[in-house]
């Protein structure tokens, strides 16, 4: 049981991962050395019967400063809030399709305690009144699914709590972004919408990542958070850690097995910042602490950067792989990224002007019809400024020599 008591309080505490995994550099979250899911008895001999979900809970939701785990970390009773003014039918989504190819935590949490999530998506149904509950995986995440269809078998009738459905997305990068999630679930594809004011009494989706869901699970308890952070680091291979809050950078890669240094880091994914590594090294992987720095880990990804590699070439072709995965619903995803993509390539190799790239990165940001090119935009603005030695010798037409090494745990 990964529960202990705070000192001086009495209050329980628990993790959120019976231990961390080991995964394979791409696809599900599928460990090297699984860890049987936590069954029904065991989850109920460490947290207790689920209690019962109200509106009361927004205000443990606040005193906790909960905000979503999913990437863009809103204040969860904010969201809550205004969901309680609305009116209309509503449901309510665990979103556990990690669409940053390189993520891992949501899967390695559903295969190894998928009641903790349940329990959340429950407590949230009934404090919000949601006549649907659903959680949304990726068509190709079998174990995932496996898990909870075990967990959901095996669980008592619970009530008023609606039954729980299981909904399969596509494989595709934007298939985890909240309005198409909502499409989706309304029968319609899963494909990004443009945000829309809510008209009063139609139907609607309230989307929550797992991570957030099972936190809320232990909120709901008095279980106070252990002050933790669920992150897909990449090195040889993935690792899905647990980490204390205060544990910096430095302590995080060398607990993993790094004796060098990188140069830099990718934190919260493909769509994520670049930081130097002078930058971050001393930082703790929090979100507020990187907040006050400008950056953020999103989506819950730290992908070191080696000192034998571009950065301008592996972002060039991070965003290739950001164009290849638009919707293709508007100019800037159709032809704004690839645009974009080749100005970086071309920089790479000694024979573009960054100029004309950060005017190319102006004339996409803000124009999509949905929030995909942005992230692309906000890559490429980071990586000129983090790598902006290598930027300074592309532009006088020296080309890297390590710019032609592949980056393989970060692109598919």
């Amino acid at each position: 049981m990964s529960e202990t008591a705070v000192a001086g309080t009495g209050v329980r505490a628990a993790r959120l991962l019976l231990t961390d995994a080991v995964l394979p550099a791409h696809g599900p979250a599928e460990p090297t050395d699984p860890t049987p899911a936590e069954g029904w008895r065991s989850h109920v001999a460490a947290f207790g019967p689920r209690p019962g979900g109200t509106p009361a809970l927004v205000a443990a939701l606040e005193r906790s400063r909960l905000t979503g785990q999913g990437g863009a970390h809103v204040p969860v009773a904010a969201k809550w809030r205004r969901t309680l003014a609305g009116h209309g039918p509503l449901t309510l989504v665990a979103n556990g399709a990690e669409s940053e190819p390189v993520a891992a935590k949501d899967g390695t949490l559903l295969r190894q305690r998928p009641h903790l999530v349940i329990d959340g998506l429950l407590l949230a149904a009934e404090a919000l009144g949601a006549q649907r509950a659903v959680i949304w995986l990726h068509g190709d995440d079998l174990g995932a699914r496996r898990a909870l269809r075990i967990a959901l078998a095996e669980r008592p009738w619970e009530g008023t709590a609606p039954s729980v459905e299981l909904l399969d997305g596509p494989v595709h990068y934007l298939a985890g972004e909240a309005s198409a999630i909502a499409q989706a679930a309304a029968g319609g594809p899963a494909l990004p919408t443009v945000r829309r004011r809510e008209v009063p009494g139609r139907p609607r989706t309230l989307v929550h990542n797992v991570e957030t869901l099972a936190r809320i699970a232990l909120l709901a308890r008095d279980v106070e958070e252990t002050g933790t952070r669920l992150v897909t680091v990449l090195g040889n291979g993935r690792a899905v850690v647990e980490v204390e809050s205060a544990t910096t950078f430095t302590e995080l890669l060398a607990d993993l097995g790094w004796t060098e240094a990188p140069q830099a880091v990718l934190l919260g994914g493909y769509g994520g910042l670049w930081a130097s590594w002078s930058r971050v090294a001393h930082l703790s992987v929090d979100e507020a602490a990187l907040r006050r720095e400008g950056l953020s880990l999103g989506a819950g990804v730290v992908a070191p950067l080696g000192a034998w590699a571009c950065g301008i070439h592996q972002t060039a072709r991070l965003v290739d792989y950001l164009a290849s995965m638009s919707a293709r619903q508007c100019g800037p995803c159709v032809f704004g990224l690839p645009a974009l993509g080749e100005r970086l390539g071309a920089l790479a190799v000694g024979s573009a002007d960054v100029g004309r790239l950060l005017d190319d990165a102006a004339s996409i940001e803000g124009r999509g019809a949905c929030h995909h090119p942005d992230g692309a935009t906000r890559l490429v603005a980071s990586a000129v400024s983090t790598f902006a030695d290598d930027v300074a010798a592309h532009s006088a037409g020296r080309p890297c020599g390590s710019g032609a090494l592949a980056w393989p745990e970060l692109v598919l």
